[in-house]
């Protein structure tokens, strides 16, 4: 028993290879969506998920993925960059505490959540578009899906 006391437990944490690993899938998940418009971006999750956990501070490197993920489908659409990140600090700064405060229901805050991010990237877009003279951006039916799957998820997940 002795002669094996030098040997230890590996102290490496397999979470941020697996969060990397999802990166990657949902970069190609979201080129995959390019393709299939019905596919969700799953922009309504990945907010659910960012004020889930932005107070944990093991959390920032999801926390930065995601944030990529945001800017990588921005430049995919053809969206305005750092519109998504100037709608979660919006949402965080102004908006958070009075939400959250006064709704009780989880299921929804989870609900305003997704509409959050998709009505809001809607107008956020809206109005950028409009502050720097670019085309508009089109508000599609399948906007409605990309909720109802988000939504889905959403309540999966919680």
């Amino acid at each position: 028993m002795q002669t094996l006391s030098y040997l230890r437990r590996s102290r490496f944490n397999l979470q941020p290879l697996l969060a990397l690993l999802l990166f990657v899938t949902a970069l190609v998940y979201e080129s995959v969506g390019t393709v299939y418009i019905w596919l969700s971006p799953l922009l309504g999750v990945g907010f659910y998920l960012w004020r889930k956990y932005y107070t944990q501070k093991e959390s920032y490197f999801y926390i930065l993925l995601f944030f990529l993920y945001t800017l990588y489908f921005e430049i995919d659409r053809d969206m305005v960059l750092f519109s998504f990140i100037l709608l979660a600090i919006f949402y965080h700064y102004f908006l958070a505490e009075k939400v959250e405060h006064a709704i009780n229901c989880i299921l929804c805050i989870d609900t305003i959540y997704v509409l959050y991010s998709y009505l809001g990237y809607y107008l956020i877009n809206l109005f950028l578009t409009f502050l720097f003279n670019t085309a508009l951006p089109d508000f599609d039916p399948v906007y409605f899906i990309y909720i109802a799957t988000d939504l889905f998820l959403v309540v999966l997940l919680s």
